[in-house]
């Protein structure tokens, strides 16, 4: 089968002909028919120590059909669509049987670092990570839904715990992740203030449903989000870069009682920066705020956001699409900040 692959920590990836992976019992085979391209991928291919072993397929926003099942597999048949969970966790610890999965306490790494993943005609995962597509529901759609629409979706219900009035500040509102924020923050009844750097980000988050954008590149970030809020500030502050300077921003942009969310992760080794942020402890303690971090979905919310695209709840935002073996070319508009909201690959079998 034809796969984009990670040779070597830092390096490029290259289109090969690799094996068929091989089921094991309690596995299935995807027949990936799309896979989303997004920053996590990229920042895995810099960090140190994320991938496992080389060589490595990427990918872990990743749709298609069941072509194969595992000897013991009952779950799941041949020809169902299908998306799949990002995390390997076991199910039996005390994180996974109460639905926080993502602590799971014998986490085994992610697909597409830890095991192959789906930038690649074929995919094995883990039978207990695929959940269904709905009818009418698009394979690329699907696929970012698993991670770049299901995230926020999380974020927004159960850490900013987003209802309707409150007033909410999306902190990379353009981006593939952020710009579904903004999407489930109104869906959650809230009034959205969007922050991105670039005129087309800003736009873009205006016409997924941000109530006003503030331009990141100005200064006194807070103060102007204070501002549209008759100085009161925000409920919710979400924020999916995660430097240093957004971070205290958002802190600072809270109202009484507000909660802090993050999402992004800025890595040094990526980076080349720090993103440590500072707490003034009584300001935390006097005007009671909650800082949350949010840790990717549970199987249960992957379904539940597949269910609003079925309804039409939500738009998904994908600006661009390539072909496999462009997969490399995505990677390089990310690494500038050149993509507003997703893109993904599609392949076609």
């Amino acid at each position: 089968m034809k796969a984009m692959v990670l040779p070597a920590f830092g390096a490029p990836l290259e289109l090969r002909t690799v094996p068929r992976p091989s089921v094991g019992p309690n596995d299935v085979l995807v027949r990936v028919r799309a896979a989303g391209v997004g920053l996590t991928v990229v920042i895995m291919t810099a960090n140190p120590g994320r991938v496992t072993s080389f060589p490595r397929i990427p990918g872990h926003e990743v749709a298609g059909e069941v072509a194969e099942v595992g000897a013991e597999v009952t779950t799941v048949a041949v020809g169902e669509r299908v998306v799949c969970h990002f995390y390997l966790t076991c199910g039996v610890c005390r994180f996974c049987r109460s639905g926080r999965e993502t602590l799971c306490t014998t986490f085994r790494g992610f697909v597409g670092q830890a095991c192959d993943g789906g930038y690649a005609e074929y995919v094995v995962v883990p039978a207990r990570n695929v959940t269904p597509i709905p009818a009418g529901v698009s394979d690329v759609d699907a696929a970012i839904a698993s991670d770049a629409i299901a995230t926020p979706y999380h974020a927004c219900r159960e850490e900013a715990r987003v209802g309707p009035g409150d007033t909410v500040l999306i902190v990379g509102a353009g981006g593939g992740v952020g710009i579904h924020g903004v999407q489930m923050a109104k869906l959650c009844g809230g009034w959205v203030v969007g922050v991105d750097i670039t005129d087309d980000k800003l736009d873009a988050a205006t016409a997924a449903g941000a109530d006003a954008v503030v331009d990141g590149r100005s200064d006194d970030l807070a103060a102007r989000v204070r501002a549209l809020t008759d100085g009161r500030g925000v409920d919710a502050a979400i924020d999916f870069v995660a430097a240093r300077e957004t971070l205290e921003a958002s802190l600072a942009a809270l109202a009484r009682g507000g909660r802090l969310v993050i999402i992004g992760s800025r890595p040094p080794a990526v980076f080349g920066v720090e993103a440590t942020f500072r707490v003034d402890p009584g300001r935390m303690l006097y005007d009671m705020l909650e800082i949350h971090g949010s840790r990717y979905v549970t199987l249960t919310e992957i379904q539940q956001t597949l269910e609003l695209l079925r309804l039409g709840r939500l738009r998904p935002i994908v600006s661009r699409t390539f072909p496999l073996e462009a997969a490399e070319e995505a990677h390089e508009l990310l690494r500038k900040n050149a993509l507003v909201g997703r893109a993904a690959l599609v392949l076609d079998l």
